[in-house]
């Protein structure tokens, strides 16, 4: 059940963010599918290509940890816990 449910985020996120360019690429027919020639009925055959019937789903996943689109644009700020006695002191100046 987890994995149709990443399966739908995953579909949902090509169809907002790379609706404009292929995200599955059949490497037997050599054809190119953008998100909406793949469609939306999820387990009947959406990640299957049209011509020969590869399984386009690893194609899928590929693109989607590999397209600029869908990786952030700034890298991940790194939290750092320090200890206590290491924390930033704020000095305190009473206005005038």
């Amino acid at each position: 059940m987890h994995a149709v449910l990443l399966f739908i985020r995953l579909r949902a996120l090509l169809f907002a963010e790379c609706r404009h360019h292929p995200v599955a690429f059949c490497e037997t027919c050599r054809r190119g599918y953008t998100p909406e020639e793949l469609g939306t009925d999820v387990g009947n055959g959406c990640d299957l290509c049209r011509q020969c019937g590869t399984d386009l789903q690893a194609s899928v996943i590929t693109h989607a940890r590999t397209c600029p689109n869908l990786t952030p644009t700034k890298p991940l700020v790194r939290m750092v816990v320090r200890p206590a006695s290491q924390s930033v002191r704020r000095s305190y100046r009473p206005s005038a």
